[in-house]
């Protein structure tokens, strides 16, 4: 764990790439590669402005979000599918040598200190990178020069404390003009885009009763989509969508199912251990738009270590699991391990 999040880009050093074919002109499609860093140079400069989302519409479209990423990286997994795949080749044996700092970023010191740690995945956009640190604050960096567009302070409350594995975020989302973050106070907020103005702010979950988002929101077809984390402090899972443009709740698909619910019958019957069953979401789910689902995957039951008052699956947890993507309803699921008594969750993201 390092003290603060960096981030260094990389392009590759042209003296040395000289005569290698298509390099010369190929740099600039190099120039979002991020690596992480412990290096500490500021270089930051506020007020600048983002190039113009007028082509929205465009970029954030099916086509767009499904095929492999070029000259961008729109979502946390790459593209709505979660595949993480780049097509670019520049990058190989023969010339990763020749790659080198074009330049280097301070974060202004957030999410300095042991509690924080930095696992978001930045998002790549027009030019310009968003990424968050474990304190929730989010950065919109210009690609070319490193330098700070806007910054948004969340100014969490220091005492939030139902926090599993440190303070942390694992990235934002993107789309119709904003940028998403879950908080891990249990707000999902929405920032314009361009300037990082607070557009609309919901509080999806209460931190008080152990709820927390620490995944990546996902932006589709007008719909942001977020899990939640906490299964160690007596929640009951569940994923929700809200509409983009304004924050208002669209569905909810818990993931351990109520009475009436698929599922429910793998829960005890003579107490009421489902309503803290835990099977949290803390990965960014995917989706097939031709088949209208979204999937993703869930952690481990709760309590976590003792399975004497929740007898039987405990479904959802430790599943992958398919609902409609438009409803919230639930499609089909396959678990991991049946009576987890070992925290083992599903911790991959689903692809």
């Amino acid at each position: 764990m390092t003290d603060a999040l960096t981030s260094g880009l990389t392009l590759p050093h042209r003296g040395k790439w000289a005569g290698k074919k298509g390099c010369a002109h190929e740099t600039r499609r190099l120039s979002w590669l991020l690596i992480p860093t412990l290096w500490f140079f500021s270089v930051g400069v506020y007020g600048q402005s983002i190039p113009s989302v007028a082509s929205e519409d465009q970029a954030r479209s099916i086509e767009a979000l499904v095929a492999p990423p070029r000259d961008s990286w729109p979502t946390n997994g790459g593209n709505i599918y979660n595949q993480r795949y780049s097509p670019l080749d520049e990058i190989n044996r023969e010339t990763v040598g020749g790659l080198g700092a074009v330049w280097r970023l301070h974060l202004e010191g957030s999410g300095v200190g042991q509690k924080y740690s930095g696992e978001a995945q930045p998002i790549v956009s027009d030019g310009v990178i968003y990424i968050v640190t474990g304190a929730n604050d989010v950065f919109a960096i210009g690609i070319d020069s490193g330098q700070i567009h806007w910054r948004y302070n969340a100014n969490l409350d220091p005492n939030i404390s139902p926090i599993c594995c440190g303070w942390t975020s694992r990235g934002v989302g993107l789309g119709n003009g904003k940028v998403y973050v879950g908080q891990l106070d249990g707000q999902l907020i929405a920032l314009d885009q361009q300037t990082g103005k607070l557009a609309w702010s919901v509080q999806a979950a209460r931190w008080e009763d152990g709820y927390s988002i620490t995944s990546a929101p996902l932006y589709f077809d007008g719909l942001v989509i977020t899990g939640f984390a906490g299964a160690e402090y007596g929640i009951r899972g569940r994923v929700s969508a809200f509409h983009a443009a304004d924050g208002s709740p669209a569905w909810v698909f818990h993931t351990v199912p109520g009475p009436g619910e698929v599922g429910h019958d793998t829960w005890p019957q003579d107490n009421d251990v489902w309503m803290h069953g835990g099977a949290s979401v803390w990965q960014t789910p995917a989706i097939d738009p031709e088949l209208g689902l979204l999937y993703f995957s869930t952690g481990n039951p709760g309590p976590d270590f003792n399975g004497a008052v929740r007898a039987g699956d405990n479904l959802f947890s430790v599943s992958i699991v398919a609902i409609d993507l438009a409803t919230g309803d639930y499609r089909w699921h396959f678990q991991q391990v049946h009576h987890d008594l070992w925290d083992y969750d599903s911790p991959s993201p689903v692809v």
